[in-house]
């Protein structure tokens, strides 16, 4: 899923998000209102409240305020890992959004996957609100009791992509020289020294060359 940025002033820095950041945990949070994610960036952004925090997700995009690789001032717990070692995700239309806030969530285990690989978080590091400072957020999750389902809707996506196969890349494209039916023995290479590595039935379709064999 695409993360719109729209980063806060490189002049609100000092206010917003003073020091960098190799972020280390993701943190969870609601809102508690139901405003846009748009709406949530361009409020943080704009005002000169020590009060900050990375992506807000709606149930139609994610949209980013501060840089990944600045700290920001959101799990209340003045310099400890929450603030400075976490990236924060706010999770938007928590207070009444119904099913604009569901959607919202579930593009938000997207958002929090994608984050996990591109930084190389583990699931255990992904924390909420109230872990770091005791404030009941991500209020909504709590009041449901879905915490648990929302971290391993997480790790259920986390996983799943992580292990799609990866396509062959091919040297090029190419036709038998043999008749059809006859049958093709592949190698690994040209020459004496090559291992042989399989056998295919020649259809004259084209074959993709794979590390100097017919891929069919």
């Amino acid at each position: 899923m695409e993360i719109r940025k729209k980063l806060v002033d490189p002049s609100k820095y000092g206010i917003k998000c003073p020091n960098t950041m190799t972020p280390e945990f993701i943190t969870v949070h609601n809102t508690y209102n139901d405003a846009s994610a748009e709406n949530e960036i361009s409020y943080m952004i704009g005002n000169n409240n020590s009060v900050s925090f990375h992506v807000a997700v709606d149930d139609k995009e994610a949209v980013q305020g501060i840089a990944f690789d600045r700290n920001a001032w959101h799990a209340g717990d003045g310099n400890g890992n929450g603030n400075r070692k976490s990236i924060g995700v706010e999770i938007c239309y928590s207070l009444s959004g119904g099913d604009r806030y569901y959607k919202a969530e579930d593009n938000a285990v997207i958002v929090i996957a994608q984050l996990m690989k591109q930084f190389n978080i583990p699931i255990n590091n992904i924390r909420t609100h109230k872990s770091w400072s005791g404030k009941h957020c991500p209020h909504r999750m709590l009041d449901e009791g879905r915490l648990d389902q929302f971290i391993e809707k997480i790790n259920k996506t986390f996983n799943k992509d992580n292990n799609k196969p990866l396509q062959p890349k091919g040297l090029g494209i190419a036709t038998s020289k043999y008749p059809e039916g006859s049958g093709i023995n592949l190698y690994s290479g040209p020459g004496k020294d090559a291992w042989f590595t399989g056998h295919v039935i020649n259809t004259k379709m084209p074959y993709l060359i794979i590390d100097a064999a017919w891929y069919g």
